[in-house]
């Protein structure tokens, strides 16, 4: 599998959304924030102006898309491009489930890589790859991105820079992701 190219980014997850709250796996469905989620937004885009951010880069995704566009009027300088992979993993019918068992399924899959959970679900390795494929399409520049996504997304993303899996990680909390040597850092960051 190809590596991610090694540049400093930044990352966020979207904010919140009435599923979110609900504790249910939204998958692809695209679900808009809540007004909750666009608030947090707007805190975040105003704690991170002093950030060298030049680009965002984004899922199409309606909650993500919300979330990076709040940021951007933050940043007027900021450009924004919506890159496809980035996109959260498929679900397929399990979209709806609790949170708590899209885990369990994520935990069954770690232990055994040839699992198959549901013929229509992404499966874990085409995603992943599908993640590195996004990853470098934002890193193929001399800038530092913000990337704004998924928690699986970032679930993936830890697995790709081989750092511990964190599962679940806060809404519109920024995280810097830094290359160090042979290995990779990643900082959450309080603005």
């Amino acid at each position: 599998m190809p590596q991610i190219i090694k540049r400093k980014f930044f990352f966020v997850r979207h904010g919140t959304t009435e599923w979110n709250e609900k504790q249910l796996c939204q998958g692809q469905l695209d679900i808009e924030l809540n007004e909750t989620g666009r608030q947090d937004a707007r805190l975040l885009g105003k704690s991170i102006k002093a950030f060298p951010i030049p680009r965002i880069c984004v899922s199409p995704l309606k909650r993500a898309l919300e979330t990076a566009k709040i940021l951007q009027n933050m940043l007027p300088m900021c450009s924004l491009q919506v890159i496809e992979e980035l996109k959260e993993r498929g679900w397929g019918k399990l979209e709806g489930i609790s949170s708590l068992e899209m885990y369990r399924i994520e935990e069954k899959e770690e232990k055994n890589p040839h699992l198959s959970p549901e013929k229509d679900i992404e499966q874990r390795e085409a995603f992943k790859s599908r993640v590195l494929r996004g990853l470098n399409i934002a890193l193929n520049s001399e800038d530092e991105p913000l990337i704004v996504s998924h928690g699986r997304v970032f679930l993936s993303l830890c697995e790709l820079l081989n750092v511990p899996l964190i599962r679940q990680i806060p809404s519109t909390t920024l995280i810097e992701c830094s290359p160090a040597n042979e290995e990779w850092q990643i900082n959450f960051i309080q603005p």
